[in-house]
């Protein structure tokens, strides 16, 4: 599942909402939540953590031949959870480095990507226990033979990582490892093993198993940081009062407390028949309500492969503490109701309502009263969601405008969207608009629609698909704007972009942060831009320069984008505007200084040093206003009957135009034969004329280089008198 953190300061690239994505080749991406804008997309970081498992593999998961439930690799599986306190995000890999495969925690900082210092750890556990995958009284975790599917949890500084097994392939065992999450250390007292004592002896060949699945649903954590989960088909002994250690096919309340140990437990009377049917009651993930009304407050909600949902009060999971009443047809729990598919996937609760979207099932919602559901679905939606189903995800307004997204697992994929108080119809599906717009790839199993700031993060086989409001979003066009620093307007353009259903607006400001002084280079600025329906035509604002004295230096003035309505602010909603210095100024005020804005000194045609080589010349030429150098900056010859101009350039003279002209008599026109400028440098107006520079000496603003121009004209055959001019604009 994608996940979301909003406001974030990615060094160098400012602040952004950004949406963090895993996947099975071991990668880590982080995105620009609102914008795939710019050379990268909208990435911000990426990293990778290590070589994945090709798959299909004859090394692990051959249960029912290699390994291919997972191609065309297996690395992350299991949902990341981010500590948005320390700004960390820790994920699980899954590699395979020479013969050899491993499990490894990293936690990365999400700022940038990097691992923290105490990053990377290699998972490894052992605990007492005869079982399999055990030698000398000790059942050791094998990287190999467990799959990490479930989302990792962070609980009371603890992260929490649960295990399964690849395709059920023996032996494997449900495995949870706790980390200190600040240093990842591997806490002894905080593993907990579903199976530790179910050799093959006493159980037959299928003895352990009993993985944490939940259809990639994470452990569920209440107020006290106790931990609930359920168990897939295995190995069971936890009689009522026989104090078992087996937990297949089961719901169980973990207590922290010093350690975890079992503080509660479910299992349904026809636990052994599941076992030896592979009826998980473990394959979909649980939900704690929120407070209810009514003699039980605190509930849990869950179900599994076998098509049944538990209803249980948490505070004791069974009547008397009846964990498993196997001499009767019923359980003990406060309400087992059937759907009409198996479960892979988890509930989502809203408004008193429990959605549920089981494999080959329609979406169904339940009413919850007095901490009763009702006997049948209060709504039904219109699809089938073939397996293995969904997991519902709700957006709403508070308690109001409800919103239920689910994806279909297909190719393509649908992301789905209903009302939450009327699944009658949908209000929205991906395949519904013409010519394919919104049409996702192929989907992937377990996939959770993340919602987020008016956006909808759906995870596919073949990326990340982000789906947005239609009003669109208003940035501006460019995150850099520049102007001349004289007195005039620089014309700054907004855009709105990805939808233009109904009116929008946006308020723009000048803002405090830039260089320019306000009232002395610029006019402050502010306003709204306004869209009607249907328009997604660029806005424009001007704002005023006021042409200033030569500082030496640019100046900057900070725009901003604020309080959008009908759409959202996108990227870049804040913008620059460099007031840039002309190269001449820049010249003037390294030579006068403050002398820099004073025309009897610094005016084009002033001669402060008295050389008859004025200022604009002394430019062009790079040449020291201040010095008496007297005498022509420009210098002819004649080499093999061809004419020769030479002189030097400035070449930090970016606002100058150079051109050679030439004619036979001063009563004829002059014709040109070559021009400079700094955007498109020498360009020719004359067949065979030639142009060469020496290399730059110098530095700015008085770096130059020597030109040398060479006419064409074969002056054995030519005219007998030919004059040439060197032209200067500024």
């Amino acid at each position: 599942q994608p996940l979301y953190v909003s406001g974030l300061n990615i060094p160098g690239q400012g602040t952004h909402n950004v949406v963090f994505v895993a996947t099975e080749h071991n990668d880590v991406y982080a995105f620009d939540a609102d914008s795939n804008s710019g050379a990268n997309g909208g990435l911000l970081w990426h990293v990778n953590l290590g070589p994945s498992a090709a798959t299909p593999s004859p090394d692990f998961g051959t249960r029912y031949g290699a390994y291919g439930a997972l191609v065309p690799e297996v690395g992350i599986t299991g949902t990341p959870v981010i500590d948005s306190g320390s700004g960390t995000l820790y994920v699980d890999a899954f590699t395979h480095e020479g013969t050899n495969y491993f499990h490894k925690i990293h936690a990365l900082n999400i700022t940038n990507g990097m691992e923290r210092p105490f990053s990377h750890v290699v998972v490894s556990a052992s605990i007492p226990g005869t079982g399999v995958e055990g030698a000398n009284g000790v059942v050791t975790f094998e990287a190999k033979q467990q799959i990490q599917r479930g989302a990792l949890t962070l609980a009371g500084g603890i992260l929490y990582v649960t295990y399964a097994g690849y395709d059920d392939t023996n032996p494997y065992h449900g495995w949870i490892i706790g980390f200190a999450a600040t240093n990842l250390e591997q806490l002894p007292n905080y593993i907990f093993n579903t199976t530790p004592n179910s050799p093959i002896s006493d159980y037959g060949a299928d003895a352990g198993e009993a993985g944490i699945w939940m259809g990639g649903g994470g452990l569920a954590v209440d107020e006290n940081t106790n931990l609930y989960f359920t168990t897939g088909n295995g190995s069971f002994n936890a009689f009522n009062g026989f104090n078992g250690t087996e937990f297949g096919d089961s719901f169980i309340k973990l207590s922290t407390d010093g350690g975890l140990s079992v503080a509660d437990y479910f299992t349904p009377y026809n636990q052994a028949y599941y076992a030896e049917n592979d009826l998980d009651v473990g394959s979909g993930g649980v939900v704690l309500l929120p407070d209810q009304s009514g003699e039980f407050p605190h509930l849990m909600i869950g179900g599994g492969k076998p098509g049944f949902g538990y209803l249980m009060n948490r505070d004791m999971m069974t009547a008397g503490n009846n964990h498993y009443n196997s001499g009767s047809a019923m359980d003990a729990v406060l309400q087992t109701f059937s759907l009409n598919g198996g479960i892979f996937s988890t509930p989502a609760y809203f408004n008193h309502r429990i959605y549920f979207a089981a494999s080959g099932d329609k979406l169904l919602a339940f009413s919850l009263s007095n901490g009763a559901l009702s006997a049948a679905p209060v709504s039904i939606g219109p699809r089938t969601f073939g397996f293995p189903g969904a997991t519902p995800s709700i957006s709403a307004n508070g308690n109001n405008n409800g919103i239920v997204w689910a994806i279909q697992r297909a190719n393509p994929a649908v992301l789905t969207a209903y009302n939450a108080t009327n699944l009658t119809s949908e209000i929205y599906s991906s395949a519904q608009a013409s010519g394919a717009r919104d049409q996702l790839p192929e989907g992937v199993k377990f996939a959770v629609p993340t919602v987020a700031n008016g956006k909808v993060y759906v995870g596919t086989k073949g990326g990340l698909y982000v789906f947005g409001l239609l009003g669109g979003a208003i940035q501006f066009s460019a995150a850099n704007y520049t102007a001349p620093d004289t007195n005039g307007t620089v014309t700054i353009t907004v855009n709105r972009s990805g939808g233009s259903i109904g009116g929008a607006q946006v308020s723009y400001s000048t803002v405090n942060g830039g260089t320019a002084i306000e009232g002395v280079d610029y006019d402050a600025a502010s306003g709204i831009l306004n869209w009607t329906n249907g328009d997604n035509s660029p806005k424009n604002f001007d704002l005023t320069i006021l042409g200033g004295a030569p500082s030496g230096e640019n100046k900057t003035i900070d725009l901003a984008l604020n309080n959008a309505l009908g759409a959202i602010l996108g990227t870049p909603s804040t913008a620059i505007v460099t007031i840039m210095e002309s190269s001449y100024s820049l010249w003037k005020f390294d030579h006068f200084g403050t002398n820099a804005d004073n025309p009897d000194i610094a005016g084009n045609l002033a001669d402060p040093d008295n050389d008859k080589i004025p200022n604009i010349l002394e430019y062009a030429f790079a040449s020291d206003p201040n010095a008496f150098t007297p005498g022509s900056a420009i210098s002819g010859a004649v080499a093999n009957n061809h004419f020769q101009l030479t002189f030097n350039r400035n070449s930090s003279a970016t606002d100058l135009t150079y051109v050679l002209q030439a004619t036979t008599s001063f009563t004829n026109a002059w014709k040109s034969l070559m021009t400079y400028t700094s955007y498109s440098g020498w360009t020719t107006n004359a067949p065979g004329i030639n142009v060469s520079e020496s290399a730059a000496v110098g530095s700015p603003p008085d770096q130059s280089v020597r030109v040398t121009l060479t006419d064409p004209t074969d002056l054995q055959n030519a005219e007998p008198i030919r004059f040439f001019r060197l032209q200067v604009w500024h």
